[in-house]
């Protein structure tokens, strides 16, 4: 365990219960764990785990009900600066009455940024996830795929310390998902960014993580966390295949077998 003067993100005994008159459903039990910078963490877990209301407290969007987070060693009451999110509903966190290029600069005007910056970082965001040509068009005139690269290239401009996505490449085919697997290791890579990444899917999350934490069902804990030792670079053609990889999602998997057969 990272102590929190080296992590980036800590989860300091997490704890978030939704409650009404009606009901009372405790979604994260007791969660701990820190990031450290440049990691690549993944987290998986059940269907219900509460994947989505843990991202929700990293990113400031939910305030837990014990416990706390922290990002660079300042506790989230906010959505902090240095983090950008990444949602899987690209098509709902894109104007499709603007261009490709003003979605992308949006946070940016935010900031207040000037023109002249603004214009370089948009277009060193779009092209390096390959959209450095198509700026003027609009969301609606393209692939899913590629508009979930201007999701990513939106969060890639603001230049954060550290990305969390939640689970960006559920909504789009097999081979598109391999593409943009492979977009995350590069950026990961040439960015220098920390990364938190959602997803349902075993073999991704061993794929692209160095690292896998593996929730319970609800009321959530780690069940495991697992240290991903395959040797780089991951291509999608080898990778896949070695005897290490089946190894390790093995026990991610049973893992999750494990969260389903107590819940």
């Amino acid at each position: 365990m990272t102590t929190q003067q080296t992590a980036v993100v800590s989860v300091d005994h997490l704890n978030k219960v939704y409650e009404s008159r009606e009901r009372r459903v405790e979604a994260i039990g007791d969660l701990h764990f820190d990031v450290r910078p440049g990691d690549f963490t993944c987290i998986v877990g059940p269907s219900g785990a509460g994947k989505t209301t843990l991202l929700k407290c990293l990113s400031g969007l939910l305030a837990p009900t014990r416990g706390m987070v922290r990002v660079n060693g300042r506790q989230v009451i906010a959505p902090p600066e240095e983090m950008a999110v990444v949602f899987q509903e690209y098509g709902r966190s894109l104007f499709p009455w603007k261009t490709v290029r003003e979605n992308v600069e949006l946070p940016l005007r935010e900031r207040k940024i000037p023109k002249t910056e603004r214009d370089q970082l948009v277009q060193r965001a779009l092209d390096a996830v390959g959209l450095g040509g198509v700026g003027t068009s609009y969301p609606w005139q393209l692939s899913g795929g590629m508009q979930q690269r201007v999701a990513i290239a939106r969060a890639v401009a603001y230049q954060p310390k550290v990305m969390v996505l939640d689970e960006p490449f559920a909504a789009v085919d097999a081979q598109t998902r391999a593409d943009l697997e492979d977009l995350m290791l590069r950026l990961w890579s040439e960015l220098g960014l920390t990364m938190i990444f959602v997803t349902h899917d075993i073999d991704e999350a061993v794929y692209l993580g160095q690292r896998v934490l593996v929730l319970s069902s609800s009321p959530t804990r780690v069940l495991d966390d697992v240290v991903i030792d395959l040797p780089g670079p991951r291509t999608q053609a080898h990778t896949r295949i070695e005897p290490r990889f089946a190894q390790l999602r093995t026990r991610v998997y049973d893992g999750i077998h494990r969260a389903k057969a107590a819940h």
